[in-house]
């Protein structure tokens, strides 16, 4: 990560880059970041507003518009991957500006908004739409054959919405979305602001590219920042992103690489106030990071009736993630929405990012339709306006490999009341792994568990579990008659013979 002071009181050439550079030139990372960063110089200016016919449009309006036959980027010629525009309206009110970018020469040209792209047939409005009043597209999907032959075009990705975006692997389904920047999410001392990417440049792909290569702007009253995307789809799709953000003024908090999801309930949430008829509703169940050190660390997500937060020091961390552990049918049971297809959002940063925290935001829901759970690294030094800030990271979305990143890991965790003990809580945690499952009943393993001052941990006991070849952890935990706070607890599996941990560590947030 490189953080810079004073950027914007650097000498600099008084014509406008805006003037000097022109579309003819080779479009390259460095260009969009001298956009980026003469932007910053000036006051924010919101994008243009849409007519209000389009901000008008109901949700069954909205999915009456339809990409028009030949209104596929790159479907006439041999292309691994093809772009479906999306029309602005309804939701996504604030235009977002196209380019093409000639992959023999690197000139990149503006793709004016046109209603060629699609069709409006089942559309019924009384105001008719006027096409030069739209000053661009709601955003755009990605195409490339995937799960199929050649000639299936699978969609592996949007980028739509602010500074949200997602894609899926091979037999994967949409879940969970990431965000370019995350400013002062849920914070007690400013609102939260969303980024918006305000134009997108995307490199037109020969028929030998195995990758999808763009571009993308950043803009908001705090912040400009350039983007390179260049994505991988496969068993795993990755996503090689560089970025470089250009400060207007400081904030309270900033998050890198953001992950938002949405978590219900699950196994650990059996005391819910609700009645729905599957056993478990998320797109994600838990957190995991992995230390300078090499501790890797699993949280599971919970649902609270208020907004919960958590900080865990990682400094110059290897790699943070929202993940969807649990991959089994039956504890869904729902065929309209495979939850146990979502991917894994994993974020492995490039280079060292330096002092900072994983911070995971869980806000309470009382349904699916909201994504409700954010996660993202906070660096502890706050840029200041004129400020500058680059790192490189790459996101993976992964299902089929997901025990690469932790072998020995925390699969299940459950917990219930003890009725004649009704402030004390029973927690069975299963750990799972390649290791823990060639271990003898018998082996020298013990529970390390650990609990925050106004927590009480008795009857530690850990054992083989006959039935999966794993290891069961059962304990109770008690706290204060008069205690309110949420107590953290810890556990990992150690060999009693080296005191070396041979699990990762589970990290549980309870809250009374």
């Amino acid at each position: 990560m490189r953080y810079s002071h004073s950027l914007f009181t650097s000498a600099f050439a008084c014509t406008s880059l805006f003037a000097t550079l022109t579309f003819a030139d080779s479009f390259s990372f460095s260009k969009l970041e001298s956009i980026a960063q003469e932007r910053a110089k000036a006051d924010y200016s919101p994008p243009q507003e849409l007519p209000q016919v389009l901000n008008d449009l109901n949700y069954d309006q909205y999915r009456a518009i339809k990409t028009s036959e030949g209104g596929v980027l790159w479907e006439d010629r041999q292309s691994p991957f093809r772009i479906e525009f999306l029309h602005s309206g309804y939701l996504f009110r604030k235009p977002v500006k196209m380019n093409l970018i000639n992959s023999e020469n690197g000139e990149a040209n503006p793709l004016p908004f046109s209603k060629k792209w699609f069709n409006y047939d089942e559309l019924v409005v009384h105001d008719p739409i006027e096409e030069e009043k739209i000053g661009g597209f709601a955003g755009f999907r990605i195409r490339h054959p995937l799960n199929g032959g050649p000639n299936d075009f699978d969609e592996i990705g949007s980028f739509v919405g602010a500074s949200y975006f997602r894609l899926m692997g091979k037999d994967q389904a949409y879940g969970l979305s990431a965000r370019g920047l995350a400013i002062n999410s849920v914070h007690h001392e400013a609102p939260e602001e969303f980024p918006d990417f305000v134009e997108y440049w995307l490199v037109e792909p020969t028929p030998g590219d195995n990758f999808l290569h763009l571009y993308a702007l950043l803009d908001s009253p705090s912040v400009a920042g350039a983007f390179q995307f260049k994505i991988y789809p496969g068993e795993s799709t990755d996503a090689d992103i560089d970025v470089s953000l250009y400060f207007r003024k400081e904030n309270p908090s900033i998050g890198l690489a953001p992950l938002t999801s949405m978590y219900w309930f699950g196994e650990n949430h059996k005391e819910r106030p609700f009645m729905d008829w599957r056993p478990e509703v998320h797109d994600s169940d838990g957190l995991l990071f992995t230390t300078w050190n090499d501790e890797t660390v699993w949280r599971p997500l919970y649902n609270h009736h208020a907004i919960r937060f958590a900080w865990f020091n990682a400094p110059d961390v290897q790699g943070f993630g929202l993940m969807q552990r649990d991959r089994n049918f039956d504890n869904y049971q729902d065929l309209s929405n495979p939850y146990w297809l979502t991917p894994t959002g994993w974020v492995q940063p490039k280079d060292k990012w330096g002092e900072g925290a994983v911070r995971l935001i869980e806000l309470p829901t009382n349904n699916e339709g909201m994504d409700n759970v954010v996660a993202f690294f906070e660096p502890q030094n706050k840029p200041k306006a004129g400020d500058s800030l680059s790192y490189s990271y790459t996101l993976s979305w992964k299902m089929h490999d997901e025990e690469v990143l932790s072998r020995n890991r925390a699969i299940s965790t459950r917990l219930g009341e003890i009725v004649a003990f009704p402030d004390t809580r029973r927690f069975v945690i299963d750990f799972d792994g390649p290791e823990l499952r060639a271990l003898a009943p018998d082996a020298p393993v013990f529970a390390e568990i650990n609990s925050s001052s106004n927590g009480y941990v008795t009857e530690n006991q850990c054992f083989k579990n006959v039935k999966t070849g794993g290891w069961r952890v059962e304990f109770k935990m008690d706290t204060d008659d008069s205690n309110s706070q949420p107590v953290e607890l810890r556990c990992r599996l150690l060999s009693t013979t080296t005191k070396q941990p041979i699990s990762e560590t589970w990290s549980y947030q309870w809250s009374p």
